[in-house]
């Protein structure tokens, strides 16, 4: 009988375990996974982002531009109240009422308590060609008695000068509705400065066109843009049929209205 071959003897080689590999196999293959969810994740927010972008630019038919004059350090003239309360607060209140109405695009020119200069403020305008463009303001005066609502539309010579009158004219009809006092003709006028610097207010019946520089918010807008003073600020029964959070709600529906108003008209023009 033959002996054994030494080989008999030699122990099993023990056979590597293919575990870990498996393991690393796995975890790459979930890594794997999780990465293209990722990226699928990201594209689809990217693609739903935008197509919310493209209905809030282009579903609602008109963009409305609202200027609250001054702020941040700037408060505007100084009386009962400071301008700039009453810019704010009428322009907070008439936001939400356009928002409520859900056809209007709204573009602030700026945040509340933010500083930002004229001009910076029509760029921003300029840039986003809305439909209308409302700039809200209070007056003063050294005499308390002086009272009243006027406006201020983009004066004869200016391209939108008609569509500007025609919206200023609404917006005074309204105010006169909720118990304004109209002063000028019919509470509008044309604002200017002469080459002095100087301001310069004329009645909306004078037609003449000036060879001079128009208040810096209805400046290269292409589009009705109209500047408000309120009311007056130095005048107690003003502040308080006007001034007051009451007050701008209530001056704030009539601008509402007038906005419709003039919309509803242009849309009458176009369809008929």
């Amino acid at each position: 009988m033959k002996g054994k071959n030494w080989r008999d003897f030699e122990p099993e080689k023990k056979q590597r375990s293919t575990e870990p590999r498996q393991r690393r196999k796995k975890r790459k293959r979930k890594k794997g996974r999780m990465l293209r969810r990722l990226i699928w994740f990201v594209i689809l927010f990217a693609i739903g982002y935008a197509g919310f972008m493209l209905y809030y630019t282009f579903s609602k038919p008109y963009t409305i531009a609202l200027d609250a004059g001054h702020g941040g350090w700037d408060v505007g003239a100084e009386g009962i109240i400071n301008e700039v309360e009453l810019t704010e607060r009428t322009v907070s209140e008439l936001e939400a009422l356009l928002k409520e109405d859900g056809r209007f695009r709204i573009i602030l020119s700026r945040k509340e308590g933010e500083g930002m200069s004229i001009t910076e403020r029509n760029q921003k305008f300029q840039k986003k060609h809305p439909d209308l463009m409302l700039s809200i303001h209070g007056n003063a005066n050294d005499d308390s008695s002086a009272n009243g609502f006027e406006c201020y539309p983009s004066p004869p010579g200016y391209e939108n000068h008609e569509t500007s009158l025609a919206f200023a004219q609404l917006l005074a009809e309204e105010m006169r509705t909720v118990g304004a006092k109209l002063r000028g003709t019919e509470g509008v006028r044309f604002g200017y400065y002469n080459s002095n610097g100087e301001k310069v207010l004329v009645d909306s019946s004078d037609t003449e066109v000036y060879d001079f520089d128009t208040f810096g918010m209805l400046k290269n807008m292409d589009c009705p843009a109209v500047l408000v003073e309120q009311c007056f600020i130095t005048n107690q029964a003003d502040v308080d049929q006007f001034g007051t959070e009451d007050g701008c709600k209530k001056a704030a529906a009539a601008y509402y209205r007038a906005i419709c108003r003039y919309l509803e008209s242009i849309e009458t023009i176009e369809n008929a």
